[in-house]
């Protein structure tokens, strides 16, 4: 087993004990602490976030697991020399509609914003040092640039855990769409222009007409 291998079956596997961490401090109540006559419940920062339910927790497991799972994988035969292209992909097949559609649940989704795993659980900490500590390998970025599906595998990770990763694990990018040409505007001769042959005293008057009335 390479030493980067490794790394990342220690990264999985500290993941996970942050993750049962995380799971028994949701299900434990705050301890209340009483200062003469009253009783505060201590509130964290994370609790003041939007909380998640359990499926949303097993489902960032789930998706976090397979992906690392599959960078070792992918790590693996590239070091062997064995790694095989991807497969193009199918095209989709038209669906037809069904005659009486039902209503589908919304889909469950996870947070989005930078570091939004870090503010809601303190425990994941370490697993994001070591994370940071491993992308910035120069193997783990030689092999980023190489195979580009794993960088795609551990850009959602880096994010959640609010880690900046190097270059060869960013997207490329984006270009610029193209402006469309503005199209050309007749502006109207000043008032000074001596091709009008307007008179001194006409000017004011002109002007004062203009800003009434619009110049069309």
């Amino acid at each position: 087993m390479s030493p980067l291998h490794e790394r990342l079956s220690w990264l999985l596997a500290t993941l996970g004990a942050a993750l049962g961490a995380v799971a028994r401090r949701l299900a434990t109540p705050p301890q209340p602490a009483f200062i003469g006559r009253h009783s505060y419940v201590p509130i964290t920062e994370a609790e003041r976030l939007p909380p998640l339910s359990p499926a949303q927790w097993q489902l960032f497991w789930n998706r976090t697991g397979r992906a690392l799972r599959r960078v070792a994988v992918l790590f693996q035969a590239w070091q062997a020399g064995t790694l095989k292209p991807p497969a193009p992909a199918r095209p989709k097949s038209p669906t037809t509609p069904e005659a009486t559609p039902h209503p589908r649940p919304a889909p469950l989704r996870l947070p989005r914003g930078f570091a939004w795993l870090n503010r809601r659980a303190p425990e994941i900490v370490p697993a994001a040092g070591m994370l940071d500590i491993l992308v910035q390998e120069p193997e783990l970025r030689r092999f980023a640039t190489e195979i580009p599906r794993a960088a795609r595998l551990l850009r959602p990770l880096c994010h959640a855990l609010g880690i900046r990763p190097p270059a060869e694990l960013q997207l490329p990018p984006r270009p610029r769409r193209p402006r469309p040409p503005r199209p050309p505007t007749s502006r109207r001769p000043s008032l000074n222009d001596p091709s009008l042959s307007f008179r001194d005293w006409e000017r004011p008057f002109i002007r004062g007409i203009w800003k009434k009335h619009g110049r069309d």
